[in-house]
Order: structure tokens, then C-alpha cells, then sequence
């Protein structure tokens, strides 16, 4: 994340809070088609990456109170930064997911899910886990 580009587009915060908000997340892609862009970007395409497969109707249900969903991938300032700021993540039943929905399609409405802090128990949610490198699985580390 390019610090000059965020200042750019960040909206009624600092740099430092907007870094704070980011690491006190737990992000999940809602498509494979995503997750293969990040690990196939330049900036991770050479780094072996620990990836969890999770059943997400359970997840959603026992951590509802703590996720929200963001219209953008929020730690991208490379391309067109979008702005941002504390309104970016909502919880589930303030997201307008019909207007993002009208606009990009209802695959694209929402671009990141994430739950705030941690989620201690999310082996109870997780089908697999792999090590990889861009799409290539180099070994399957835990499977349900």
C-alpha cells in the first residue's frame, strides 16, 4: 500500500487509524477468482501463503455481530485507489448491496468480508487448509 496514494483517497482519518482498522480484521475473499488475483500479484506471487477453505453459513451465523463488508479491496492503493475511510466497512444490514449490485453485478457487490479482531474458533468452520504459492497447491495441511 503506497502511503501517498492513500492519503490521497482517505476519508476523515489518518494514515496511522486506517492501518489500525486494517489490522484489527480478519479479511476473507468471497471468490476463488480474488483470492487467485492477490497470490498471483507481484507482491505475493513468490510467497508461500496459508489458505483455509471455511463453510460460511456457520461462520456467518456465530460471528454476525463482528463481520462487515466492504465495497473495495482495502488495502489496494496501487490501481485507482478508491476513497475510503470509516464508513468503508459496514456491518451486514447496513451494506447496500443493491446499489453495488446494480453497479458492478451481484457477484461483484461486495469485495471483501472481514470480522473484526479474531475468530478463535474457526477450525469449527474450516474445510481445508493448503499451503500455496500463486495457484499452485503445494500441500494440503488439514482437510474435514
Amino acid at each position: 500500500m503506497s502511503e501517498g496514494a492513500l492519503r490521497k483517497c482517505l476519508r476523515g482519518m489518518s494514515p496511522r487509524r486506517w492501518y489500525e482498522c486494517l489490522n484489527g480484521k480478519v479479511f476473507f475473499w468471497l471468490s476463488s477468482e480474488r483470492l487467485s488475483r492477490l497470490l498471483s500479484a507481484q507482491a505475493y506471487r513468490d510467497t508461500t501463503h496459508c489458505v483455509l477453505t471455511v463453510e460460511t453459513a456457520p461462520l456467518l451465523r456465530r460471528h454476525v455481530s463482528r463481520i462487515t463488508l466492504s465495497p473495495i479491496n482495502s488495502g489496494s492503493t496501487i490501481y485507482n485507489p478508491q476513497p475510503r475511510g470509516s464508513r468503508t466497512f459496514l456491518p451486514l444490514h447496513e451494506y447496500p448491496f443493491s446499489r453495488w449490485a446494480a453497479k458492478r453485478g451481484a457477484k461483484l457487490a461486495i469485495a471483501e468480508l472481514a470480522v473484526q479482531y479474531a475468530i478463535p474458533d474457526i477450525l469449527e468452520f474450516t474445510l481445508r487448509a493448503e499451503r500455496r504459492r500463486r495457484d499452485k497447491v503445494l500441500n494440503v495441511l488439514y482437510q474435514r
